[in-house]
């Protein structure tokens, strides 16, 4: 009773989530990204790494880079050594889409609920269910935990309303590293031999 008095609103622990992340100039991030399917009854891990500055990202996960300066998107399998450039109209938010959007603002358009608090490895922990506004899209619940002392992201899970789950477990987490313009472009003429898909 003493704790469900005295727990924050899970409305203001999304507040002060949001904007410690937003207050970043640059985010630097190693993860696991698992995929879990209920009805078929397997997941699939994969280890990644992110990082961003402003709008640019670097994203590399399942044997592809990703690279975004802001304008244009270069999206290189070096198994095959073949790059797709393309300039995306449009975000819909979705990890592959603009994987920048897990360390946003939850703010808006979702209503929160206060989990509960937890110790992992000594480690204090909050954690938030989010449902999002808008029934249209793929996800019932996003569940959100972070590290109490610091408001860090520990993990990031989307609940599937087709039975299909999305969970990035955040290995190692950095903000305001000094990154460079150039290490969110990708250029074609350095690897030889390679096929260029060009979708501009």
């Amino acid at each position: 009773m003493l704790f469900a008095q005295t727990a924050p609103l899970g409305k203001d622990l999304v507040k002060g989530f949001s904007e410690k992340m937003q207050a970043y100039e640059s985010i630097k991030a190693e993860f696991t990204f698992t995929l879990e399917n209920l009805q078929e009854g397997f997941s699939d891990t994969h280890k990644g790494n992110l990082k961003f500055k402003g709008k640019s990202y670097f994203l590399e996960l399942m044997g592809m880079q990703v690279y975004f300066d802001g304008k244009t998107k270069w999206q290189y399998i070096p198994e095959a050594n073949e790059v797709t450039i393309s300039e995306p109209t449009s975000l819909d938010g979705g990890f592959f889409d603009d994987p920048t959007q897990i360390f946003r603002s939850y703010e808006q358009d979702f209503k929160s609920k206060f989990m509960g608090e937890k110790i992992e490895k000594k480690v204090s922990l909050y954690e938030v269910d989010l449902y999002p506004e808008d029934i249209s899209v793929p996800y019932s619940i996003i569940k959100i935990i972070f590290k109490k002392q610091n408001l860090e992201p520990v993990s990031i899970k989307y609940q599937g309303k087709d039975g299909i789950n999305y969970i990035i477990d955040v290995k190692t987490f950095s903000g305001n590293q000094n990154l460079k313009d150039n290490e969110f472009t990708f250029t074609p003429a350095e690897h030889k031999g390679i096929v260029i898909v060009d979708m501009l």
